[in-house]
């Protein structure tokens, strides 16, 4: 160990002698900047008072965007829609060949019976969208490596995709529609939270304007592989307790 503690400060001593203490602190800064990271995401809330004013989703939001959506289901009218489920092999076969992150046939079959539900808008028989969602009590989220509690009324929104060649026809705003106003008569759901990186500007953009908010931030500090996790934000997963806590 005394022998490391040398070698370290005679390294030191001759990158102070030949680049100057700035040298030196550079060296120092790009180290420590390899061993830590930030990871910090904006937590998005779309909330309505009752479950009368989902079932009327979209009609709160502003004229202009009410309108698109008018504009959006009578062109896509012969579009429709379903909740996949474990006996569904084709569609789960599908999902996994059109998955924008790659996500496998098994991990998909493991979510459904975890208890998360995947909606699908179709084209015939295609798949051109699919969306998740995870109701309570609590949910793992493996990209931030943490546990959350949901609220009884309150589902987590998770991966949505639209197929390339189906982009920008207002797929994905009718699709929300139909989960919200399903989930809504079936399950009573009032409340729909998830995150977005805060440098995903489109994302942002889509979920302003279908009524979501941004009401806190959540994310993770690690340094040499200590992880500290927090959430900022009274409504941002108000049901989980942990909001600040040290993983080794």
């Amino acid at each position: 160990m005394f022998d490391q503690s040398n070698t370290l400060v005679k390294r030191m001593f001759n990158v102070l002698k030949a680049e100057g203490i700035k040298g030196l602190s550079r060296r120092i800064e790009d180290r420590l900047r390899s061993k830590w990271s930030h990871h910090y995401s904006f937590v998005f809330l779309q909330q309505f008072a009752s479950v009368s004013d989902a079932l009327e989703f979209p009609a709160q939001l502003d004229p202009a965007t009410v309108r698109m959506f008018e504009r959006c289901q009578r062109v896509l009218s012969s579009l429709t829609f379903k909740q996949v489920d474990e006996s569904d092999a084709g569609e789960i076969d599908e999902l996994t060949a059109t998955d924008p992150w790659g996500g496998s046939r098994k991990t998909f079959i493991e979510k459904l019976q975890e208890g998360w539900c995947c909606y699908v808008a179709k084209s015939g028989s295609r798949i051109v969208a699919g969306s998740w969602t995870k109701a309570g009590p609590e949910f793992y989220e493996p990209v931030l490596r943490r546990s959350f509690t949901l609220a009884d009324d309150e589902v987590y929104d998770w991966r949505t995709f639209c197929v390339p060649d189906w982009r920008c026809r207002g797929v994905i705003p009718i699709l929300i529609k139909w989960i919200v106003n399903h989930q809504a008569l079936t399950e009573g759901v009032k409340r729909r939270i998830g995150w977005v990186r805060i440098d995903n500007v489109g994302q942002i953009h889509n979920l302003e304007q279908m009524g979501y908010s941004a009401v806190g931030r959540l994310g993770v500090v690690e340094i040499f592989g200590v992880r500290l996790h927090y959430i900022r934000g009274q409504r941002a997963f108000s049901a989980t307790k942990k909001r600040f806590f040290i993983q080794c």
